[in-house]
Formats: C-alpha cells, sequence, structure tokens
C-alpha cells in the first residue's frame, strides 16, 4: 500500500458538489489538468471552471510519496527552469522558495559494458568520448556533408542513422529515448518526440552546424531544479489555488453532447453541465468517454502506452562506495544493466533521503523490456539492486525500497504520430468545445504539458472574449 504524501486530502472540501454547470469542465486532475484549470481561474475569473479528478488526491504521476523519512517522486522528479511556461507558472504560484538547484544535473553517464562513462558535454569530449569508436567518431563528423532526408517522417534510430551513422544511432539514440520515453527509437517519431533535431536540419542543413549556431547565438539559460518537498508540491500548490473549483474521488462515466455543451454524469449519479469540456486524461480513458459520441475520434486515440516502474532504494551513505556524482545514468540493452535509467535523487534534491544516507530512482521496463512489469515487487527490487552493485559498487541491504509501477506509464510516439494529431484535431472539431489535453499530444515532459495548458487557457480565455461561453 503506497501512501502519498505533498499535500492536503481535498475529500472534506466544503464545495465539493458534483451538481450543477460550469462554463468550463475539467476532466482529469493530472498535471495538464490541474494547470488548465489555474490559468483559466487566473486569466478569467468570472469564468465559472469546475475540474473532477477519479483519485481522492490530484497530480496523476506528479506525485510525491513520503515515508520512512525517504521524498520518492512517483513520476517526473526535477523541473527546467528557462522554460518560459514553468516560470511563470513557479511565479504566479510562489514557488521561487521552494526551488532546490539540482546538484551536479549537467553531468550525466552512459552503461558500457557495466561501468559508467561520462556522457560528452561538448565537441572535445565527444572526439574523446570511448561510447563511440573511431570509425564511428569519423563517420558522425561526416554529418555537415549528408544531404537532408527526404519528405516524411522517420523514427529516431533513422535519423540518428542518417545523419551520424549507425554506431551512434545504436548507442546515443537508445539513451536519449529510453531516458524520455522508455521506447524503442525505431518505434519513436523523431518529428514528434525531438522536433528541436528536425529544425536543426531544416534550418541549418546540419546538426553539427545547427548546435554550434547554437552555443554562438545568445540564448536563455536554463538549469534543473528540484523542489522542497518534491514534484507534489507543485501540484499541491495548484491544488490548493483551485480551492473548490477541484473535485476529488469523482470520477466521470459517460458523456452526453447537445446542443448547449456536454453533460458528465459521474460515478456518484450526479450530472455537470458544460459548454466547454477539457479531457485531460490519458488518451485510452478519453477514447473511453468519447466512444459513444465519434467512433472514429475514439479510434484516432488508440495511442500505445507501455508500462513503467519506478523503484526507489535507499542506502546508508556509508554502503555506497562509489558516489554517482550526477544527475543519474542511462543504459543501453545488452550492457550488463536491466534498468533503463538510475536518478541520483539525493544529490538532485536534497532532503529527499534522511540525514546519513543516499536515494536513487530507477526507472525500467518500457517498450524494450515489458517483462519488468510482470516480475513480482522483490524481484524488481532485487533487479535494482544488482543493477546499482555493478555501477556504484553498492551491496549492502537497502534501508529502503518503494515500488510504485505504472501499467500503462508512457505514450509513445510512433512514427506517423503528428499526422495523427492532426486527424485528431481534425475529429474533435466535429464535437463543439470538446478539448483535449495531456501528455499523449504535444509531450511526454512537465514543461510540454504546463505549455500545451496555457495554450489551451488561453484559447479559452478568447473564447470568452467573443461571447462564445456562457456568461
Amino acid at each position: 500500500m503506497i501512501g502519498i504524501g505533498g499535500g492536503p486530502d481535498l475529500r472534506s472540501s466544503a464545495d465539493q458538489n458534483a451538481d450543477g454547470s460550469a462554463d468550463v469542465l475539467v476532466v482529469g486532475g493530472g498535471i495538464s489538468g490541474l494547470a488548465t484549470a489555474y490559468w483559466l481561474r487566473r486569466m478569467a475569473p468570472h469564468l465559472k471552471v469546475k475540474l473532477l479528478e477519479g483519485e481522492q488526491r490530484p497530480g496523476g504521476k506528479v506525485r510525491t510519496l513520503a515515508e520512512d523519512g525517504y521524498l520518492v517522486d512517483t513520476g517526473p522528479g526535477t523541473l527546467t527552469l528557462g522554460d518560459r511556461a514553468v516560470d511563470e507558472l513557479v511565479d504566479a504560484l510562489g514557488l521561487a522558495d521552494e526551488v532546490i538547484n539540482a546538484q551536479g544535473a549537467a553531468k550525466r553517464y552512459l552503461v558500457r559494458r557495466g561501468r559508467l562513462v561520462p556522457l560528452p558535454g561538448g565537441p572535445g569530449a565527444a572526439l574523446r568520448t570511448p561510447l563511440v569508436s573511431a570509425p564511428g567518431k569519423v563517420r558522425a563528423l561526416l554529418e555537415p556533408l549528408m544531404p537532408r532526408g527526404a519528405q516524411g517522417d522517420e523514427s529516431v534510430h533513422d535519423f540518428l542513422a542518417r545523419r551520424l551513422g549507425s554506431e551512434v544511432a545504436k548507442t546515443i539514440g537508445e539513451a536519449m529515448v529510453s531516458g524520455i520515453f522508455a521506447g524503442d527509437p525505431r518505434e519513436i517519431s523523431v518529428s514528434a518526440a525531438l522536433p528541436q533535431l528536425t529544425y536543426l536540419e531544416r534550418r541549418h542543413g546540419s546538426l553539427l552546424r545547427g548546435m554550434a549556431a547554437m552555443r554562438r547565438a545568445a540564448r536563455p539559460v536554463r538549469r534543473v531544479v528540484g523542489l522542497r518537498g518534491g514534484m507534489g508540491t507543485l501540484t499541491s500548490a495548484l491544488a490548493a489555488a483551485l480551492g473548490g473549483l477541484l473535485v476529488t474521488g469523482t470520477r466521470v462515466l459517460s458523456l452526453a453532447h447537445g446542443g448547449t455543451g456536454y453533460t458528465a454524469t459521474t460515478t456518484d449519479g450526479r450530472s455537470v453541465h458544460a459548454r466547454e469540456l477539457v479531457l485531460a486524461t490519458p488518451a485510452y480513458a478519453a477514447a473511453g468517454l468519447l466512444e459513444p459520441l465519434d467512433p472514429e475520434l475514439t479510434e484516432l486515440l488508440a495511442i500505445p502506452y507501455v508500462p513503467v516502474d519506478v523503484v526507489a532504494i535507499g542506502y546508508r551513505a556509508q554502503d555506497v562506495p562509489r558516489r554517482l556524482d550526477g544527475f543519474g545514468f542511462l543504459a543501453p540493452r545488452g550492457e550488463g544493466v536491466r534498468s533503463l535509467g538510475v536518478i541520483n535523487a539525493s544529490a538532485l534534491s536534497p532532503g529527499s533521503a534522511p540525514e546519513g544516507h543516499v536515494m536513487y530512482r530507477a526507472i525500467a521496463g518500457g517498450a524494450l523490456d515489458p517483462g519488468f512489469a510482470t516480475l513480482p515487487e522483490q524481484e524488481k527490487v532485487g533487479t535494482v539492486r544488482r543493477d546499482l552493485a555493478t555501477t556504484v559498487g553498492v551491496t549492502a541491504e537497502p534501508s529502503f525500497a518503494r515500488v510504485i509501477a505504472w501499467p500503462q506509464g508512457i505514450p509513445q510516439y510512433r512514427p506517423g504520430h503528428l499526422e495523427r494529431l492532426a486527424r485528431i484535431e481534425a475529429a474533435a472539431a466535429r464535437l463543439p468545445g470538446l478539448h483535449l489535453a495531456g501528455n499523449a499530444y504535444r509531450g511526454v515532459g512537465v514543461a510540454d504539458c504546463l505549455r500545451d495548458a496555457k495554450r489551451l487557457a488561453d484559447l479559452l480565455r478568447d473564447s470568452v472574449a467573443d461571447g462564445a461561453l456562457a456568461r
């Protein structure tokens, strides 16, 4: 049984009445739904907004488990300041004093034959790295001479192999994709998942020329940070700011659509009517609700997800012979480690482990290792312990261990995802007032979700200004 810390229990709110009407109904209290409702309340205070969340506590995967002196983020563990969407929300919520600079965030490792090798941080380091052979480096240096690709989407692997060679595509591509999507680089769209790469090719004709131009250009400084109390601090602050607009423990069972909007029937038999509807749920949950309204849209929302486990393990600091002096490491398949990657949680966010202890957070499973999800919990912990013994030499009994399983963990942006997204948007337009939000569409990261939430709130605010919503 896992208890989630970091935030008030909202069940006793006097305003938690699922009956009535709203101008905008948001379904789903994960980070996307919370941020959309928050910005709507802030930008259009005269607008009647209601957010329904099926769980007793909001936050979705962005929560923090508190137990035995440890703080375990059940999903994302850091934010990136310097991204406008993140900065605006942190400032608006008054969380600047809760920001903790992540120690060693720029230093990351890749597992190579069971040992940790630093990822190169610049051109000179890239030429010296043992991660790529001499012939592989020569092929990568020829990248500026490679022609632009033909029109059409490519997988991350195919794009990197075409530009930088198959060795770099295998070594670096797999690490990039597993670290973000827990996915297979041969099955992830480069244009949807890593659009900055395709932009560099279009704009500069070369990744290496484009990266050189970026280094010369002045651009906002970005830094990886944690939050005091974990990422649950962010979702708790959003929930507190929403107050009675947020109703927890109330799941939407069905939707009806009529000339004046949408009616949502909830688990307790009540209903809410709204002119505008935001489904900020996983794509599969949105598909289930929309099936009676538009079967074609339901089919388009069949975006695949992969199972992912978060395994947190704590040790006495004195029992760890080799400290991990950076963000953590990624582990391509076949390198002697089963975890997709391990985050050095106690270094990134001091306070996440008790005094004299350290904590690591492993991510395991995904598209390339779906069998991990089927293991007994004790075996999952044992697997990660063996990975840590291999990489940082710790063989002692842990002082703490927790597993957080996400059977449908991360959406996969398959090649053609942007085309699918365009078709989803066209189909959704047949249902006036319907909006889809969440990490299944325009980016899986927290910043992506916050950016999209602000965009959607702007859109709905403008609709209010145009008189499209009931007053």
